[in-house]
């Protein structure tokens, strides 16, 4: 009988994106080392040792008849050596990798491309997104270190971490949703984007204590205030939270979560503390999954007016077989089709590093225009936080 898994929302948006687009949905991963300090056998035994040890790398999308689910389809490790004339040229050929894995629906749910040059090494990591979330790819990046055996058990943990992220209440979202009113539908297009890279950074005070990630929310939903957004405001965000009992488990466990910023709220220099009061209630059922949400009987449509991606800088370096390398960051290059524009913070060296794309034509409203009242509103909502004792 075939082993079947039913899908979690995140892997039935990812799959029927690809279905629809003939392109899988992507993470990547790219280390770079001195050139030839790594070995092609090393690197090869690493990373089979990494397939085998997490069982969603051995499952497929599918779609018969009507039904969505994940197969079980036990591979070997997709991975070769390849060759680049020059450091100049590993972006070119990451191109390549990537968009010859994306194209192959049917493909294994993780590649990997040992590129040479004579300047370096660079190792690609290219995953399904169906099957792999952010907090899969910490995981990863610890079990390159070195090759270990597959644990039995694995298998039956993936499948229970699978059924117990299926359970879900939804009356919390269908009451707040009724109270934000009437939410404008974004259009399906991009026309001109603006990527800003260059905002100076939030320095975080000192003796702040807790998340600010509630903070950084707060303030994109006032400067979409002051640019002139009439109706509810909705910022979507991924979210991991998976149950703590199966925090080791490789997956894609994700959900966006909405936050909503309904018309008439409140604006007073106390308003961020109000909103982080109501952020904790919305992030106590962050697990009900958005096609869920988008499918209750209310106006929301499940366009969004802006997605957040929010990070931690990592270790400046990852082991892979024993040797040193370091992570390049990837930048993103065009906002999400479900809405105007994403904005981007990465917490690095007790400050908050801040970017944005913005298709300006959709939004009404200038990329640097917005970029100044966000940053503004996020130092003002930081810097208002009282005193916290060590």
């Amino acid at each position: 009988m075939t082993d079947r898994l039913p899908l979690l929302s995140a892997q039935l948006a990812f799959g029927l994106d690809a279905q629809r687009s003939g392109r899988r949905g992507t993470v990547t991963m790219l280390l770079r080392t001195p050139a030839s300090r790594l070995s092609t056998e090393d690197v090869r035994q690493v990373l089979r040792s990494v397939v085998l040890r997490n069982p969603a790398l051995s499952y497929r999308i599918r779609f018969s008849r009507g039904e969505a689910y994940a197969e079980w389809c036990p591979d070997e490790c997709d991975f070769a050596e390849v060759h680049s004339a020059s450091e100049e040229s590993v972006p070119e050929c990451q191109t390549e990798i990537v968009e010859e894995f994306e194209a192959s629906l049917d493909g294994p749910a993780m590649a990997a491309r040992l590129i040479r040059s004579p300047e370096g090494d660079n190792l690609l990591l290219v995953l399904d997104h169906a099957l792999v979330d952010e907090q899969s790819m910490l995981l990863i990046k610890r079990q390159l270190a070195a090759p270990s055996e597959p644990d039995e058990r694995q298998r039956d943990r993936y499948k229970a971490a699978i059924i117990d992220r299926k359970a879900s209440d939804v009356t919390f979202w269908a009451e707040r949703l009724e109270r934000a009113g009437e939410f404008d539908r974004v259009p399906g297009r991009t026309t001109r984007v603006i990527p800003i890279e260059s905002f100076p950074s939030v320095a975080i005070p000192p003796s702040f204590r807790g998340s600010l990630f509630p903070y950084v929310l707060f303030s994109i939903h006032r400067a979409l205030r002051d640019v002139a957004e009439p109706g509810p405001g909705v910022i979507g965000y991924p979210w991991g939270g998976r149950n703590a009992a199966y925090a080791d488990v490789v997956g894609c466990f994700m959900n966006t979560v909405v936050s909503l910023d309904p018309p008439g709220s409140r604006q007073e220099p106390d308003a961020p503390g109000d909103f982080v009061r109501s952020w904790y209630r919305e992030v106590d059922h962050a697990d009900v999954p958005f096609t869920t949400v988008t499918g209750l009987d209310s106006t929301f449509s499940g366009s969004v007016t802006a997605m957040l991606s929010y990070t931690h800088a990592g270790a400046p370096t990852v082991d892979v077989a024993g040797v040193p390398a370091v992570e390049v960051t990837a930048r993103d290059s065009r906002p999400p089709e479900v809405c105007k524009l994403l904005a981007g913070v990465t917490v690095r060296d007790e400050e908050l590093r801040l970017r944005l794309l913005l298709d300006e034509e959709i939004a009404g409203y200038g990329a640097r225009e917005f970029g100044a009242r966000w940053r503004h509103w996020l130092t003002t909502a930081i810097s208002s936080l009282p005193e916290r004792k060590p």
